[in-house]
């Protein structure tokens, strides 16, 4: 019964038991996977000029905000981490003045189109960052990061 079953198996192109336990040494491990879908990802949104970075807004209040950026470059090994205050003023607009300072951080590293990474639409989008595309990449930002989800 046995031999015929691994005949079955053999015929239908199902590996053998044994086999299944040495492919699974040489499967790559879980963080192996992660690391390889990071470096995918981060290329793709990358685009051409190879920098990038990430924002993330740790504090917002009425008038002053934190937030983090992670910036990378592939001509170096050394990432950028940066924690950005920024303060609105008295009657100002603290989540203008969060993507105001956001829009100065990518302008250091990009000086046309570069790719977006959207978690709100779901993928990748070119925007410009071009001074004369300046309301164009603000209105994007604001929603980006401060619209509330349907």
């Amino acid at each position: 019964m046995v031999a015929a079953a691994r005949a079955r198996r053999r015929a239908a192109g199902i590996p053998a038991p044994e086999q299944q336990v040495s492919d699974a040494s040489a499967k790559p491990r879980g963080d192996e996977v992660a690391r390889a879908n990071i470096a995918h990802s981060l290329a793709q949104a990358q685009g051409r000029s190879g920098a990038g970075g990430l924002f993330h807004i740790t504090h917002k209040g009425v008038r002053n905000a934190e937030f983090l950026f992670r910036g990378w470059d592939n001509g170096s090994q050394a990432g950028i981490r940066e924690l950005v205050e920024v303060d609105a003023g008295p009657n100002g607009n603290v989540e203008d003045a969060i993507v105001r300072k956001m829009i100065d951080i990518i302008r250091k590293h990009q000086s046309g189109d570069f790719n977006w990474d959207s978690r709100r639409l779901g993928r990748v989008v070119v925007l410009s960052a071009r001074r004369e595309d300046n309301a164009g990449l603000e209105d994007f930002l604001k929603k980006e990061f401060f619209d509330s989800p349907r």
